[in-house]
């Protein structure tokens, strides 16, 4: 039996995208993780860095899942999510899209079926966020992958 390994990223270690394109953007960041506000009628991208696990073992490893952990209020809703995969160079191919999301008021504990693939490089989620009105909040607490070797 293949061993499995969950990786994750604290909330605290997000990033934005457009902090300095729309104004307002007001970022807390504490034990809990990080806490986003921004104008009403803008929207932004935030990144999350996966640790990723290319060899377990001296073997490949192969990425199943990933997971988005957080809180959107009712004034905010998250649109979109993406995870790339890193292959050096310019080359990070998107190897998961979920588009044409409305999650609003609520929390985000997501599970995304990524392609079982060998992992070749570092992972990153983007999530792009809404803000509908400038009491919008989004919170997030982190984000993580499984990772099995590949026997």
């Amino acid at each position: 039996m293949s061993d499995t390994f969950r990786l994750w990223t604290h909330g605290v270690a997000v990033q934005v995208e457009y902090e300095d394109f729309f104004r307002n953007v007001r970022i807390r960041r504490a034990g809990f993780g990080t806490d986003i506000q921004q104008n009403g009628g803008t929207w932004n991208w935030f990144h999350l860095a996966i640790p990723s696990a290319s060899t377990l073992d001296d073997d490949t490893a192969d990425h199943y899942h990933a997971y988005l952990r957080g809180y959107v209020n009712n004034y905010a809703v998250v649109e979109e999510v993406n995870v790339h995969e890193s292959q050096g160079g310019n080359a990070s191919p998107r190897i998961y899209h979920a588009g044409g999301l409305n999650w609003t008021g609520r929390t985000l504990n997501e599970n995304f079926n990524l392609p079982d693939a060998i992992c070749s490089g570092p992972l990153c989620m983007s999530v792009r966020v809404r803000f509908d009105d400038s009491r919008g909040r989004v919170r997030f607490v982190g984000a993580g992958a499984w990772f099995e070797e590949r026997t």
